[in-house]
Formats: structure tokens, C-alpha cells, sequence
């Protein structure tokens, strides 16, 4: 059965600050979840690696200690997410951080519920900053079911792969999440052009939330944004926060319109898919022919 009534989606563009504990991080996040549940929102969104802020209390900013210290605040940052998302009653997705299994360390999104069950997702396409930080890649797509249906999990550079959304899209994610930190302008822009694609192809929602600020060397940059297809919206975003700075900003998706347009519309995308057409990626196995 479909949920078709008003979706709100709170989209948190992180700002990066230099933090004296680990109470200090739980502030940041609290307050900005607070200000969320006072909107009313079904769903919030943090960014990529926005645990970054917790290095600056030891003064961590070497590349190759990144991903074994983030790991260590692991279960101060699952039990702080697993409180507040109990006591508010929505979804958040706690951006993504740090863990370790079997001497691996994974870039892993986290998708707390009110049940309290959590979904989780490890970044299958690194870039080469992930590969820096020492980070190696997830396996699996993740789809969650939740109260108002799938939603998809992504990660920054995986938005640029769209057989990746189409896998989700066709197993029924209408709703694609996608934490993001992007190491300047250029990066933003290239992120928020392929989330624009990525709602067209697959008739989605993308919700696309960016880290920013300092940390080392990098300089993250963004402006946070909900978007979907043209057909939904003419300009494609549903809503966007300010560029480059801390916000919470709220997309309100009418799901009852957003179902019939999507079945209505002169360009099912989905719906006209040529499969045997296609078979011809994993016959060249999916590389670029170069010569």
C-alpha cells in the first residue's frame, strides 16, 4: 500500500567546527535535530563524514589516521542517534562515518528508526579520497522499507554511477538518500548535476545533504537540496538550502501528486526500459573500450 500523504524531509547542510568533547558534537547534532522535530519532519538527513568534527578534539588531521580514529567514537555516535531518533519519532540518517570490521575500515551510512532498527550501508564507489583515508568498498545495495516505503542509500560519489540508482529504482526505491562531502565548488556542482540525473532517470526523489567547512586540507562546500523530476517540479528542486552555509531546510513532497504524475507522465523512463538492449553492458564487461 502507498503512503500518500504530505512527505517532510529535513535536509542538514553540517558545518564542520572545532569541538573541545564529544558532548560538544552532541550539542551541535542535538540542537539541529530538535529544530526538526519542531517542524515536523518524517525524515532527517545529515551528511557524509560530518563525524569529521570530532578529530579536531585530538588535533587528528593526518589522512591515514582518519578512518581508525573516527571508528573509535563508533558507539558514542550509534547510542547518540539511537536516543534522540527514539525520542523524536522520525527517521534520521545519521550522515555516514567510520567502521571496522575484520581490520577493514568502511565509509557506512546509518538509517536509525524509531523501532529501532537500524539500517546500514557501506559505499561501494570511493573516491580517491575515501581510498586516502584508508577506507575500502561496500558490497551490497541497501534499500530500507520504511513507514512511507523504500527509500534508497547512496553516498556522495555513488550518485554518479547511475546503475546503482537504476538497481535501487527497480527494486522499488522512489526515494533515493545521498550524504555528501564535497571537497569544493567544482566537486558540489558535479554532485548536484548527477542528482538532478539521477531523479530524472529513475522518476525519483534525490535528497541531497552536504558537508562544509575546514578540515585538514580539505574545504568542504555545498548547498543542500530535495530534488526530483521536471515533471514533479519544473526546475527540479523541490527545495535548497543557502550555499555554504549551516542550515535546516525543509522539502514537503505531496506524495498523492507525486504518484500521479509519475504514472501519468509523457516520459516513463522507467516504464520504456529496453532490457534486452542493455545486455550488451555486461557483454563488454562494463568496461570502456579504449581502443
Amino acid at each position: 500500500m502507498r503512503f500518500s500523504g504530505m512527505l517532510r524531509i529535513g535536509v542538514v547542510q553540517f558545518e564542520i567546527r572545532e569541538i573541545n568533547s564529544f558532548d560538544d558534537f552532541k550539542q551541535h547534532v542535538t540542537k539541529l535535530v530538535e529544530s526538526a522535530a519542531e517542524q515536523k519532519v518524517n525524515l532527517l538527513v545529515f551528511p557524509e563524514l560530518f563525524t569529521l568534527e570530532l578529530l579536531s578534539i585530538k588535533n587528528i588531521f593526518e589522512s591515514n589516521e582518519v578512518a581508525k580514529s573516527l571508528a573509535e567514537y563508533y558507539e558514542d555516535y550509534f547510542n547518540l542517534f539511537s536516543e534522540l531518533t527514539v525520542k523524536y519519532g522520525f527517521l534520521i540518517l545519521a550522515g555516514s562515518t567510520a567502521t571496522e570490521r575484520s581490520g577493514k575500515y568502511f565509509n557506512t551510512a546509518h538509517l536509525f528508526l524509531p523501532s529501532r532498527e537500524v539500517i546500514k550501508y557501506d559505499k561501494i564507489h570511493l573516491h580517491h579520497i575515501d581510498k586516502t583515508l584508508g577506507f575500502s568498498p561496500g558490497l551490497k545495495p541497501v534499500i530500507a522499507d520504511v513507514i512511507f516505503g523504500k527509500v534508497g542509500l547512496m553516498i556522495c560519489y555513488d550518485v554518479g554511477f547511475p546503475e546503482l540508482a537504476r538497481i535501487l529504482a527497480l527494486k522499488g526505491s522512489y526515494i533515493l538518500l545521498v550524504p555528501s562531502a564535497a571537497p569544493g565548488k567544482s566537486a558540489w556542482n558535479w554532485l548536484r548535476y548527477c542528482c538532478h540525473a539521477r531523479a530524472i532517470e529513475n522518476q525519483a526523489i534525490v535528497v541531497h545533504s552536504c558537508l562544509i567547512g575546514k578540515f585538514g586540507e580539505l574545504m568542504f562546500k555545498g548547498k543542500s537540496a530535495v530534488i526530483s523530476s521536471t515533471d514533479y517540479e519544473k526546475s527540479g528542486i523541490i527545495v535548497e538550502s543557502e550555499y555554504d552555509k549551516e542550515t535546516l531546510t525543509i522539502g514537503n513532497i505531496d506524495l498523492k501528486r507525486f504518484w500521479k504524475i509519475r504514472e501519468k507522465t509523457r516520459a516513463p523512463v522507467l516504464k520504456d526500459l529496453i532490457p534486452s538492449i542493455y545486455k550488451q553492458l555486461c557483454e563488454i564487461n562494463w568496461k570502456m573500450q579504449t581502443e
